[in-house]
């Protein structure tokens, strides 16, 4: 499989803040197929590694989740659906195939 896509997750920190525990959950709670395409990682700014990674993708507000390091969910906590779309956009081809064929299953009725 191609490369993974990567998932930042810029947080004050989940275990106090409960937006940011909401925001990691949305992405730790994808399903472990979808988990095999994707290397998240939380960023808690109180300590100098997660500010660093604040400033370096240029946060604005937390929490925020950033996709191959560009800011997509500012403060707002995405359904499974708009998570999907969002990664799909920005996957290699091989992983968005499959991204896009999991986002079409999600929203039939």
């Amino acid at each position: 499989m191609a490369d993974k896509i990567v998932v930042d997750v810029l947080t004050l920190d989940s275990y106090q803040c409960a937006a940011c525990q909401y925001m990691l959950e949305a992405v730790s709670a994808l399903p472990k197929h979808i988990q095999g395409m994707i290397e998240y990682k939380e960023w808690n700014i109180k300590g100098k590694e997660g500010i660093g990674k604040f400033l370096e993708l240029k946060g604005r507000v937390l929490p925020t989740i950033c996709i191959n390091k560009e800011l997509v969910f500012e403060s707002i906590i995405p359904t499974y659906e708009e998570l999907i779309q969002e990664l799909a956009k920005r996957a290699p081809k091989e992983i968005a195939d499959v991204l896009w064929k999991e986002y079409q299953k999600s929203i039939q009725v």
